[in-house]
């Protein structure tokens, strides 16, 4: 069963500026807003009461005023019993190592997001979150790191992170075909901007499929399904995707030989260097070694 929220204490106005409005004083008085479009989204949620009574953003507050805040405007946590792997955790943050198949988070069951509420130890900060929430996603059928946000400012900054490419992400896959040595593809999608750079690191020969390679890859920007779509529009579709393959004969049943496997940042909270990283799984080099030996 996950966890609940901490409660938030009311909060009495002090000495407090003529005509300070609600929306200017409350991202002061309640860390866990942190910002103006939170204090909307709570008054917006009626979560936040101004002297008893739903908040109003334009509304004054005076010294003696009470102000409350409900809840953290953050959906519940739904049951899910899974044991994911920690690769780094700290009170600000954590690391989760997603296996395939189940997603980040949203409106289901089988998530990340589930799956560590209540049994992560919960942030000391004052402006915690009731749970860990997800700062990016992976699709589905990826597996590998995907970062976690502990408290409320952590939470603001690293999605601003990920927002100006501050945050480099970095993927193995397994792949049909021969890609150059390294490159850069820069192929819009959906009409947006879409770059992601590359490096071969191993070629192995196949009968079934002339080539297999083993790929690093580095997206600068985050379009969804951005290494998948780029990949198979230069000929080079990651093993088992079937939603990408086209027709195109691939290896099913094994599911989609793609991992997150580096994550690099500054620590939100101590502007350190934070790099986390994680192998490949053995399956992607063994199959790799399979097609060669098949091969010779």
């Amino acid at each position: 069963m996950a966890k609940k929220g901490k409660k938030h204490p009311p909060h009495q106005v002090g000495r407090v500026a003529p005509n300070t409005s609600v929306l200017d004083y409350c991202p002061r008085a309640f860390p866990l807003l942190g910002s103006k479009t939170a204090v909307k989204k709570a008054i917006a949620g009626g979560r936040l009461l101004h002297n008893g009574k739903p908040a109003r953003a334009e509304g004054i507050v005076k010294k003696g005023d009470r102000l409350e805040l409900r809840g953290a405007g953050i959906q519940q946590a739904r049951d899910f019993d899974m044991d994911l792997e920690v690769v780094y955790e700290d009170d600000f943050l954590l690391v989760v190592n997603k296996p395939a198949g189940i997603a980040v988070n949203g409106n289901r069951i089988k998530t990340v997001e589930n799956a560590v509420a209540g049994a992560i130890q919960p942030s000391e900060q004052p402006d915690a979150l009731p749970r860990p929430v997800a700062v990016h996603r992976i699709d589905v059928p990826t597996r590998g790191l995907v970062l976690l946000a502990k408290s409320k400012r952590v939470l603001i900054q690293l999605s601003k992170a990920f927002e100006h490419s501050a945050v480099t992400k970095e993927y193995i896959a397994l792949v049909h075909g021969k890609p150059p040595q390294r490159g850069v593809i820069e192929e819009a999608i959906q009409g947006k901007e879409a770059v992601t750079k590359f490096e071969t690191i191993d070629v192995a020969p196949s009968r079934a499929f002339n080539n297999l390679s083993l790929v690093k890859l580095r997206p600068v920007t985050g379009r969804t399904h951005q290494l998948r779509i780029h990949l198979q529009r230069k000929g080079h579709l990651i093993v088992g995707d079937k939603e990408y393959a086209r027709g195109r004969k691939t290896i099913l049943g094994k599911g989609l030989f793609l991992c997150a496997c580096k994550l690099e940042f500054s620590h939100p909270a101590t502007g350190e260097a934070v790099v986390v990283e994680i192998d490949a799984p053995p399956r992607f080099g063994k199959l790799l070694e399979r097609e060669r030996e098949r091969y010779g």
